[in-house]
């Protein structure tokens, strides 16, 4: 027989993300969609809480709890309906292994970490003490995915000076910068997309992020920049049969350059599925980024339409 956990009742403001709770980035129109359906059928979920300080450490329920605050700051009424006696919680005394784990394993299991989270956790499990192969078992993930996080992750605190204080998208511009900062999400997709360029670079994974953070910093490169950065650069590669280590930092350099001066922006747009299709098989077939492709059938498209 289960037995059922006994549900809490706490005011929202006692409530907070714990200090181990893996989701480091929250999406904004994610947590908004999440408050509507809350503001619709209520709470479906507790929060897995333990106590922390003078309140209580939301383990698992990150995206749930912003959403419960949006609702109180924007839908009063709503947040009245269902809270006014406070959030249900499900109260437990966790250790700080235990509370990671809890929280590492119930994001695996709905499949909305980034890579960064994934390795900063997993990378602090096996600093707890925990072996690759402990691991494994404990989340039930391939010891070949927690080997490949802890890699990524020993990757990224290589070049942490890059990305310590960093948003994701665009540096903002300053007149006065003590220092490159750029996407940490960013250099997270880059340091993805080189694992993928190592099989066909005869140069380590380490150099090639280590270049192209570099020209993301000196450049101010957004994260999608830099994925096309590293699709250009992958091009290259394959028409080239492969680059020597001195070639990679010149390519690298040229293609964020090349970007930079095309002064890309970043929209977030609507297109229909027939029109994505015709794209990416146009990308395809000519061998150039989808982003390219756009623009050329934008510039395409917009002198028709002027005529």
């Amino acid at each position: 027989m289960q037995l059922v956990e006994s549900v809490t009742l706490i005011p929202l403001e006692r409530l907070f993300p714990s200090t181990v709770n893996v989701r480091l980035h929250v999406m904004e129109d994610a947590v908004r969609r999440l408050a509507d359906d809350i503001a619709m059928r209520g709470l479906l979920h507790p929060l897995i809480v333990r106590p922390e300080g003078t309140g209580y450490g939301v383990v698992c329920g990150r995206m749930r709890l912003e959403a419960i605050r949006l609702l109180q700051r924007e839908k009063p009424q709503d947040f009245e309906r269902f809270f006014s006696s406070g959030v249900p919680c499900i109260v437990k005394e966790l250790s700080d292994r235990e509370a990671l784990e809890l929280s590492l394993s119930e994001n695996l299991r709905q499949n909305t970490l980034t890579p960064e989270e994934v390795g900063r956790a997993i990378a602090r499990l096996h600093e707890m003490g925990l072996s690759p192969e402990e691991i494994k078992q404990r989340l039930f993930v391939e010891l070949d995915t927690v080997q490949r996080a802890l890699r990524m992750y020993s990757r990224l605190v290589g070049v942490v000076e890059y990305v310590a204080a960093a948003k994701a998208g665009r540096p903002p511009r300053r007149p006065e910068r003590r220092g490159p900062r750029v996407s940490r999400t960013g250099v997270v997709e880059e340091a993805r997309t080189a694992e993928l360029l190592a099989k066909e670079l005869p140069v380590s994974v380490d150099e090639i992020v280590k270049a192209a953070t570099e020209a993301a910093a000196q450049y101010g490169l957004s994260t999608n920049e830099m994925r096309l950065v590293a699709d250009i650069v992958a091009r290259e590669a394959r028409q080239r049969g492969g680059l020597r280590s001195e070639e990679v930092h010149k390519l690298v350099a040229k293609a964020a350059e090349d970007v930079k001066a095309a002064d890309y922006r970043e929209r977030v747009v609507l297109i229909r599925q027939n029109l994505l299709q015709q794209l990416e098989e146009y990308a395809a077939e000519r061998g150039v980024t989808f982003h390219e492709a756009l623009n050329k059938a934008l510039e395409a498209g917009l002198r028709v339409l002027k005529r």
